[in-house]
């Protein structure tokens, strides 16, 4: 037999099973029923749903006052702007800054009055409610005197704000003795307005 026969002959039979492997694999399944395939890839994405921190911005206006034994007061009215953020934990945490809107005394005081507070934000919340405390972190001039009792009464407010929506407001009084038969008294009107992922 010519050896140009014998070549097309054995091209034929590797075409011809070539073929036929090729028709067996289309047409079968190499993983039984039961049995995942372990190439395969989810045919949807997955989603991560890590919630995400809310953050809430905060205003407070104070009206304090600082009644000596002797008589007479002085008075002080703060503005205290800041922001808090809620954490998927119920932590809360925010910083914030108290600035004196205006102050008076009945009498000549030699004192130098503080003019700006900066705070930190403390507190929880749970079921649409959020319990907040501040605590003061430095003043400003360095070596000033609040005259009308913001600074001695900042650490005994404990507002709990209702927030059903994105808005709760909370109207606060404390008040202390000052150690020398006087009172520091300060009220206080608390707000706090969602600013993201509400």
């Amino acid at each position: 037999m010519r050896r140009w026969v014998k070549v097309v002959i054995w091209t034929v039979v590797f075409a011809a099973c070539a073929g036929a492997g090729a028709y067996v694999a289309a047409h079968t399944n190499p993983f039984p029923p039961g049995v995942e395939d372990p190439g395969a890839r989810p045919t949807s994405p997955t989603t991560s749903s890590t919630p995400t921190p809310q953050r809430w911005d905060l205003v407070m206006n104070s009206a304090t006052r600082h009644d000596l034994h002797v008589g007479g007061s002085c008075r002080s009215g703060w503005r205290t702007t800041g922001v808090v953020t809620l954490l998927p934990d119920g932590s809360i945490t925010g910083r914030a800054s108290a600035r004196l809107e205006g102050w008076s005394c009945d009498f000549p005081v030699a004192q130098v009055q503080t003019r700006t507070v900066q705070l930190s934000v403390a507190g929880r919340a749970s079921g649409g409610q959020i319990d907040l405390r501040f605590i003061e972190e430095a003043v400003a001039p360095t070596g000033s005197q609040d005259l009308g009792g913001f600074t001695a009464t900042l650490h005994l407010l404990a507002p709990s704000l209702e927030v059903p929506g994105n808005h709760g407001d909370s109207l606060e009084r404390a008040s202390r003795p000052d150690g020398d038969l006087g009172r520091y008294v300060n009220d206080s009107k608390v707000q706090l307005n969602c600013a993201s992922a509400c």
